[in-house]
Formats: C-alpha cells, structure tokens, sequence
C-alpha cells in the first residue's frame, strides 16, 4: 500500500495520547488488572472527572470488548464511540453507523482518526464516502476517499497527497535520470496502487538489469485523461490534456492505468492497462515499446495493412513467402494477404502474455532498444505533433 505504515501510529501518538513522557509512561505501564480495576471504577457510577476514566480513556483500544460494552451502557459517549469502532472491527458496519450518528459529535479527532484508519486498512471506501459526507471532511482521509473516486487534480489537498505518499499530477514532479524514461500515470486510488506494486515487481525483477527503462513514481491524473474502455475492447485515453506538464515533455513513453474496463494496448507510444491487469501481461505491452508485435492473430483491419506487402515489420515479425532462416510460420497474419513467421518455433511471450520470455527473445529486444533509442519514440512524435496541432 501507498499509505505509509507508520502514519496510522504517528498520527494515533500524537491526537490520542497526552504529550508529557511521564503520561506516556504511566499509560503504557497500565496492566490488565488495573485496567480492569478502573473499568470498575468508571462502571461503578458516571463520572466524566473521575480519575478511572480519564485512565482508561487514554489507552482506549486495549480494553476489551465486554469493557467497552460496560462503559457504553454507563452512558459514556466515547465508549459509545469505541463500540462503533468494535463493530467495524466485525464487519457490522449497518449497526455501527446507528451508533455514529448518536455519538459522532461527542468522540474527540482521535476517534474519528481511529475509525477512519480502520475502514482504510478494510479497504472500506464506500462506507468511509458515507462517513465523511455525513460527519465532515477529515483530511487526509478526505483525499483518499477523492482519489478512491477518481476526481479532479484540482480536488486533491497537496499537503495530504504528500502526507499520504502519493505524487499529484501537475503539482508534484522528479526529475528523472535516464534516457528511457517511462511516466506512470493513474486515474484512481486503485491503479496509484497497481502501478506501485508493477514497478517494485519490475525493479525486484532480472528485467531491472537487462533493460534500461527507468519509471517515475505513479502520478495521481484523476479525470483529467478521460479514459474510456468496454469488454473486450481496447483502452483508451486521451493525452491532449497530458502533455503540457514537464514531467510528460521528458518521458520516452506514458503508461495509463484506468479502474474501467476494457484491453490493455500500447498506441502512440503510450500503454493503457486496467488496474487489474498482471505482471506478465505488463511486460507483453512494455515488448510494444520496442515494435515487437503479437503473435496471435491481429485483427483483419490490421492485418489488411500490415500482412500487405513482404518484409520484417517488427524484431519478430517477418511477411511473406521466404522467411529467414530458422523463422517459423505464425498466427499474426491469419486474416491477411500474406503469411507471417516469428523467430522461434516455441510460443512466445508475444502470443501468450503468461510465457516466461525466452533469451532468444530478451536478445531481439535489447537489440531493438539499441536501435530505437537513436530515434524518437512513438509518444514522443506524437507528442510533436499534438503540439504543433495545437
């Protein structure tokens, strides 16, 4: 996850528990005995001054669920509001919102901080959407619930984004230090997250030291690339509104990742994923990049164009009559004119995204990127020519 693990424990240290090293020292020395002892106390008769209660009101999260239970029904409010937190705990969160609603106003931040930390870790967005529009905006979960539904740039709190671990598009930039640069850009919560987990897996990857791709940090676009996609059909985005910012002027290639349905497909330089979309699959379309093409059958419209006339037209992709030597008939061109062999007679990674990638084939890339690199990209003539359209 984004979210830094330790900002649940700062943010609880620092609302919840008294500043003073003494205090923090007495809390943490409480034992279950004493605790108990003071549950008594407070159960005993409603007392907001008593000293069993503020005690036991410090550490709150160590009582069990029978104590907060107790203290409820004694009539204190921020037990009340700790038994809603119990009830999230396990799953009940229909009965729990009854509970908010009567004790929301009497729980101090740190409760709220408490209850929202909770429904993030759940992964309960939904429910944190209702919470918030019930109860008032608590950054920075304000700004996860926002990016959770994808809204504009312009909506997010900087301060919260950074607070959270995130980069907002735009409004937060790095420099990068290589020359095939490949910006990461999300539309959701959700695909900052899928991207995030794409890169650690690519940079723990052999693939980190063979290829020379560098990739940016995920960057949060919210709306702003309008990605559109159904079942079945390709992804796709568009990148006028993309292409102002320093951070895409720089990339060699743009990765998009978008929560709407649809195929992933690289296209102008430029791969559009689905944010359920896995690592194998991501490394099939970082092959396009490099003008590899896919070795099942490509469409009869592609096909038309592409299987036309004799020639390699791709590192794996020979048309026509008399392949090379050791090049071997393949699917590609299925629906054309003429026939289309590949440089092995395995199937490949370039027909079945899930096949480790042969050496045969890691070479044919390298050698393609050698290439490539005295030119530029895909993107980056499409880039040019949104420019100069513009």
């Amino acid at each position: 996850m984004m979210f830094r693990q330790y900002i649940a424990g700062i943010i609880f240290i620092l609302l919840a528990v008294p500043s003073s090293s003494q205090q923090f020292t007495y809390i943490k020395d409480l034992t279950p005995q004493k605790i108990a002892a003071f549950v008594a106390q407070a159960e005993s008769g409603f007392n907001l001054g008593s000293v069993a209660y503020k005690r036991i009101k410090q550490t709150p999260e160590r009582l069990s669920n029978s104590q907060v239970l107790a203290l409820r029904r004694s009539g204190y409010d921020f037990f009340a509001f700790e038994w809603a937190i119990r009830l999230i705990e396990k799953d009940q969160h229909q009965q729990a919102l009854l509970v908010l609603e009567q004790h929301w106003s009497h729980a101090p931040r740190s409760s709220h901080i408490r209850l929202l930390e909770l429904l993030r870790q759940q992964q309960q967005f939904s429910y944190m959407n209702s919470v918030l529009k019930r109860f008032g905006e608590i950054e920075p979960y304000s700004t996860l619930n926002a990016m959770v539904q994808s809204k504009p740039v312009g909506e997010i709190d900087i301060d919260s984004a950074d607070t959270l671990g995130f980069s907002v598009f735009g409004r937060q930039e790095q420099s990068m230090q290589c020359e095939h640069k490949v910006v990461l850009l999300a539309e959701s919560l959700l695909s900052v997250e899928r991207l995030t987990w794409l890169k650690s897996k690519y940079m723990n990857s052999s693939f980190a030291t063979a290829l020379p791709y560098c990739f940016s940090e995920p960057y949060y676009v919210g709306d702003l690339a309008k990605c559109e996609g159904k079942v079945k059909e390709f992804i796709r985005c568009d990148l006028q509104p993309l292409i102002g910012q320093r951070i895409t002027k720089q990339a060699r290639h743009l990765v998009i990742m978008t929560d709407k349905p649809g195929l992933a497909n690289v296209r102008h330089g430029v791969m559009a994923l689905n944010s359920k979309n896995g690592f194998e699959l991501f490394i099939h379309e970082l092959m396009h990049f490099t003008y590899f093409e896919d070795e099942y059958p490509v469409s009869a419209s592609k096909a038309n164009w592409l299987c036309a006339t004799e020639g390699l037209k791709a590192p794996n992709l020979y048309v026509g009559e008399n392949a090379p030597k050791g090049w071997y008939q393949s699917e590609t061109c299925k629906f054309g004119k003429l026939p289309s062999h590949k440089p092995q007679r395995a199937v490949s990674k370039m027909e079945y995204h899930e096949i480790h990638l042969s050496n045969q084939y890691l070479g044919l890339w390298l050698k393609s990127l050698d290439k490539t690199l005295l030119a530029p990209s895909d993107y980056q003539n499409y880039l040019n020519a949104l420019s100069v359209n513009d």
